[in-house]
């Protein structure tokens, strides 16, 4: 039929269109195949294997020795990021794993000191230069002290500031009208307090910038290596100065990123975070830990650095005496990261990296096309257009419209022209009788 004749033209311009010689694109293969299959499958002859068929890409190799020097290089760069970036400077060869541990210290030293205040001298055990203690571990080390003689009474409140009456504390008693204390001259409520017996406090400067602290540190990484524990009990059982013995001084100094002198602290106190550091390679027994130091009073509030507080103690119903102490409060961490080297990572990374090796003959390709001067020559050669199919079947569908109408007017002709012989062989054979 003339639609085969026409289909076979077709499949021949197409195999006749597809570029020759090393440097031709051969897209126009494939889709020819599928041609054949949709034409295949419309005439009701179906053959698996072309409907089946396996379609594959072919290269284009570009014979341009500044494009494939480019390619090698982006290849290169990229494979010299994986060893160095990723294996050697990040270490991506090893598992990691942070952990906490413990830590527990012990204080030694003591200071003698006289008051810069009201007259008197007084000598301070390691127990009354480091209270409170109020987490395990962590530490304060009082730099000075107030001392207040203190009986209830009526008097100037000194932590009630006020402008006026209003501001001051509803005396008790009062039963029709509410009674209140007095805002005197000096700016503060003058009602029922615990008033100083004394006009000056005892006020103590506490040299302990030597004062000892022992830390006993310790760490265990539960999944890298469950039955190890490093601490610094292992090598060193017993004090060491610089190694597990440090005075307020040194820990002072080691903060970063300003060293902090003793000198500027002692007046306000501070609040600084000693860390043990552990970097341990779970394979070796042994593990020896760095310290780190920062001051933390700023970052919390940049307007009141420092550290104080203040207690009492009671002598009776209606005296006592009031210590505020200022100090250093040392927050003591054990922390660190555990490493090893794994299997599992290696093939991790080096899978997940490899992906990155597609990334260089995208970008070559993109300098192809657009950064070089033979730009178009290598678009002719990269893409191959075929022709609009679409187009193709429509003009398939009308010829086969046409020809069923055809056929049709035929039979139908033919079927009269039957008619008509028989009507005149009838009329023949009546003449003849």
């Amino acid at each position: 039929m003339e639609i085969d004749k026409e289909q076979e033209t077709l499949l021949k311009q197409q195999q006749e269109q597809q570029p020759q010689g090393e440097h031709g694109s051969r897209h126009g293969a494939s889709t020819v195949k599928m041609m054949e299959s949709i034409i295949s499958i419309m005439e009701g002859n179906m053959d698996l294997d072309k409907v089946l068929s396996y379609n594959t890409k072919q290269q284009v190799n570009i014979l341009d020795r500044t494009l494939g020097i480019t390619a090698n290089i982006l290849t290169l760069a990229v494979v010299g990021y994986i060893i160095v970036g990723i294996f050697v400077v990040n270490e991506g060869y090893l598992e990691f794993e942070s952990s906490k541990g413990a830590i527990a210290t012990h204080v030694r030293g003591d200071a003698f000191a006289v008051s810069s205040g009201r007259e008197a001298e007084r000598y301070f055990s390691a127990e009354e230069l480091t209270l409170p203690g109020l987490e395990n571990g962590n530490v304060f080390v009082s730099t000075r002290q107030k001392i207040y003689h203190q009986e209830r009474g009526i008097c100037e409140d000194h932590t009630l500031p006020c402008e006026k009456d209003e501001h001051c504390s509803v005396l008790p008693g009062s039963t029709t009208e509410p009674v209140r204390g007095r805002c005197t001259e000096n700016k503060f409520c003058e009602e029922p307090a615990w008033c100083n017996k004394h006009e000056l406090p005892e006020i103590y400067d506490l040299n302990v910038a030597d004062f000892n602290i022992w830390v006993k540190a310790s760490i265990q990484f539960i999944n890298l290596a469950p039955t190890t524990i490093y601490a610094t009990e292992n090598e060193h059982p017993f004090p060491q100065e610089g190694y597990n013995v440090f005075n307020v001084r040194d820990l002072l100094l080691q903060c970063t990123p300003v060293p902090v002198r003793y000198e500027e602290i002692s007046k306000l106190g501070a609040a600084i975070e000693v860390q043990i550091f552990w970097k341990c390679d779970v394979g070796d027994k042994e593990c020896t830990p760095i310290l780190r130091a920062r001051r933390m009073d700023p970052l919390l509030d940049k307007n009141n650095i420092g550290y104080s507080w203040g207690y009492p103690e009671y002598l009776n119903d209606d005296e006592r005496m009031l210590y505020e102490m200022t100090g250093v409060r040392i927050f003591f961490r054990s922390v660190g990261m555990g490493e090893m080297v794994s299997m599992a990572a290696i093939i991790l990374k080096a899978s997940t990296s490899s992906c990155l090796l597609g990334l260089a003959p995208i970008v070559a390709d993109l300098l192809m096309l657009n950064a070089f001067a033979l730009k178009k020559k290598f678009r002719a050669r990269k893409y191959d257009v075929s022709e609009d199919f679409s187009e193709y079947f429509e003009r398939l569908e009308e010829r086969k419209k046409a020809d069923s109408e055809a056929t049709m007017a035929r039979f139908l002709e033919d079927d009269d022209n039957e008619t008509k012989e028989q009507e005149w062989q009838e009329k023949v054979d009546m003449d003849k009788m």
